[in-house]
């Protein structure tokens, strides 16, 4: 058996599923009889995708019969995700608009992680153990009563969110503004911050986390401290939860405050910690409001920062290029790397190649003009010429010096080379590097204007 990403689209549903009464004929019908006992499961299920995803540690198991992807584990998993899709395939008006209400307010994940089996036969030991119990301790065990408690005696989105409070109170005690905004939020607002920080991309993109009784930062505090104050400000004030409840909406929230984040090159090698059972912090976490600009002044040591982007060049915004290279880069800002890799990889090189060569030829450039690699060069000598912008060195690496070659031979193998396999990882790390360029190429327009 082995593993794949495969569209949803592509999959059928098992006709012969243990779960029907009777074998079915069609994909509508196979819905239909998964919906005909307990809907409101599957209705469950769906809500629960659209807000969470697809559980990651239960792969779908599938097998490839001529030319149909059927489904032999995993059917209620992949007929939520159809019927999110296209709502029509629900046999009734009323499973159709609440599926249609669920898809509307979440994200809907249009891949799946699958385990390809050869054989019916080889893959029944495995749904074996997943349907019928413990077997003797091969299959799953139950947690006893005592051992569930423990679970659920664990923090809660909400419990976090108050110890998140008490390590804001402790990082910047004289900020009497953002204390009053803090006690807001506690008092009246604590599931629409529990709600934030129990996303993975607000908690990466803050640095954050929490374990146990303690909080960790990757960022020093005072780098922090923006962001934080217009978080808390936002949240007790015009922020409601319609505005933050599904995923793509906290997104949004971070890309129109992307000047208040810290910047990804100042994250730390060790976090600093906020602990609750000695109330302390450790590091140089606690900082005044009348601190921060000497703080500013400290360089931190730099850390490789995080794969945090889900969607191609996340937080970059052209003011001064022409209207259509500005549209090519909010589409572009549309598409989810991890979703649609070879789609991704192409407008990467797109969208370089689009906004370089604007600045050439608005600018009237001559030299270095018929290479990318010559016309990012001459981009990033004209706002870089010392070497020396932290946000630019990835550019510079990966374009001009050593790695130049990944320039050369990836960004071109992504359009040109059929055999190309765009890696999620590499299409992060080159949105990463070139999303301050960008930013920088835009600038230089704004200069030939003034």
């Amino acid at each position: 058996m082995r593993q794949a990403s495969m569209h949803v689209a592509s999959l059928a549903l098992d006709e012969t599923n243990p779960r029907h009464t009777h074998p079915t004929s069609s994909l509508e019908q196979s819905i239909a009889a998964l919906l005909e006992n307990h809907p409101e499961k599957l209705v469950r299920l769906a809500r629960d995708i659209s807000q969470h995803g697809v559980n990651p540690t239960d792969l779908t198991i599938v097998l490839v019969d001529g030319d149909r992807n059927v489904v032999l584990e995993g059917n209620r998993r992949v007929a939520a995700l159809m019927l999110l899709h296209n709502p029509a395939l629900a046999p009734t008006e009323k499973l159709r608009k609440q599926f249609a209400a669920i898809a509307r307010n979440g994200e809907v994940p249009r891949r799946l992680a699958c385990v390809i089996a050869e054989s019916r036969m080889q893959a029944e030991h495995w749904i074996k153990l997943k349907h019928t119990g413990e077997n003797n301790g091969v299959g799953t065990v139950p947690w006893n009563p005592g051992e569930a408690s423990r679970f659920k005696g664990r923090a809660t989105p909400t419990e976090k969110a108050r110890l998140f409070i008490e390590a804001v109170h402790a990082w910047f005690p004289d900020d009497l503004e953002l204390l009053a905004n803090a006690r807001i939020v506690r008092e009246k607002r604590i599931t629409n911050l529990g709600r934030m920080i129990a996303d993975p991309t607000v908690r990466n993109r803050l640095g954050i986390s929490v374990e146990g009784d303690v909080v960790l930062s990757s960022f020093p505090s005072a780098r922090l401290h923006p962001i934080l104050s217009r978080l808390f400000s936002d949240l007790a004030g015009p922020v409601s939860v319609d505005q933050i409840y599904s995923k793509r909406q906290r997104e949004d929230y971070l890309q129109g405050v992307e000047d208040y984040l810290p910047k990804l090159a100042d994250r730390l090698e060790e976090p600093e910690k906020y602990s609750k059972s000695t109330n302390t912090t450790e590091g140089n976490s606690k900082v005044s409001v009348a601190d921060n600009d000497t703080t500013e002044d400290k360089k931190p040591t730099r850390r490789k920062r995080a794969d945090f982007e889900k969607r191609l060049f996340q937080g970059v915004k052209l003011r001064h290029v022409s209207l259509r290279s500005s549209e090519v880069l909010e589409e572009a800002q549309q598409i989810k790397i991890d979703e649609m890799p070879n789609v991704a990889s192409i407008m990467v090189r797109a969208v370089v190649d689009i906004v370089v060569t604007e600045v050439y030829e608005q600018l009237g450039w001559r030299r270095n003009k018929d290479s990318l690699k010559g016309r990012i060069g001459a981009v990033l000598h004209q706002v870089d010429p010392e070497k020396n912008e932290p946000l630019l060195a990835n550019a510079w690496r990966l374009s001009q010096e050593e790695d130049g070659a990944l320039v050369l031979k990836t960004l071109h193998a992504f359009i040109h080379s059929w055999q190309s396999n765009p890696l999620t990882s590499e299409v992060r790390k080159l949105s990463l590097a070139y999303g301050p360029l960008l930013n920088k190429a835009d600038e230089l327009l704004e200069k030939k204007k003034r």
